[in-house]
């Protein structure tokens, strides 16, 4: 008897573990709930600290008079069968920008992309436009916009300190996220803004560079960084504090 109960608790939990194995990622059962990757609050059940996103108009060539904030949105729950959609609002008592400096679409999409077997979550990319205006112009420190995921039929929000997107904008130069110790080390060197100006002027397609790329094409990357050294050879530049500029590549 005792042999029997065991053998069928050894079948039972094989079933289980496979019942499991064959599921796709599921958190917090079928309902899908969104939010930003980045703690706009510090979290209060674990050590994560808030943190925003920085976009400046420095940069950009004198016709262009927008930029985009890239925000990265979390999906928590089934894999989606079709895109869905939510709403962004202002969050007016935090935000510092005025409705002219920047334009949201009436809906985003979080797209039903594929997963890949080792994610650990669902992520997708949407992207809010900055407008280059007089108030800004007139900023020394330039403005804050605060957004709030607003809920949906199709998606809920998920924990608070993460539902909103604080987006810092500037006429000052700002190091892109992109440019960590990797790339300092291995593609461009160390980061001025004087070296990122003359990237983006003189290496076709270096507007483009971005997390995604340093990480999907890194062939790609590295020939932007060769494009650049080549540039800079015949062209030898100093930089601000006397230094000549050169990439490691």
């Amino acid at each position: 008897m005792i042999k029997k109960v065991i053998f069928l608790m050894t079948v039972l939990g094989g079933m289980l573990m496979t019942a499991c194995e064959e599921q796709d990622i599921m958190v917090f059962g079928d309902e899908h709930m969104v939010y930003f990757e980045k703690f706009w609050h510090d979290s209060m059940l674990g050590n994560e600290k808030s943190d925003s996103t920085q976009v400046t108009f420095y940069f950009n060539e004198a016709a262009n008079t927008t930029q985009h904030a890239e925000l990265v949105v979390v999906l928590a729950g089934r894999k989606l069968e079709r895109d869905a959609h939510f709403r962004l609002r202002v969050v007016d008592e935090l935000t510092t920008a005025l409705p002219e400096d920047y334009t949201l679409q009436d809906e985003y999409t979080f797209r039903a992309l594929p997963v890949r077997d080792d994610a650990l979550q669902m992520q997708d990319t949407i992207r809010i436009q900055l407008n280059r205006t007089s108030h800004l112009q007139s900023l020394e420190d330039g403005f804050r916009l605060v957004l709030e995921i607003v809920p949906s039929e199709a998606l809920g929000v998920g924990q608070y300190e993460r539902s909103r997107a604080i987006i810092y904008v500037s006429k000052n130069p700002v190091r892109p996220e992109w440019w960590n110790i990797e790339v300092s080390t291995y593609l461009l060197g160390t980061y001025s803004p004087l070296k990122y100006k003359l990237f983006l002027e003189n290496v076709p397609g270096a507007r483009e560079l971005n997390k995604e790329i340093i990480e999907d094409s890194p062939d790609w990357a590295r020939k932007l960084a060769l494009d650049f050294k080549k540039w800079l050879i015949e062209n030898p530049t100093y930089d601000e504090d006397g230094s000549l500029l050169d990439v490691p590549v």
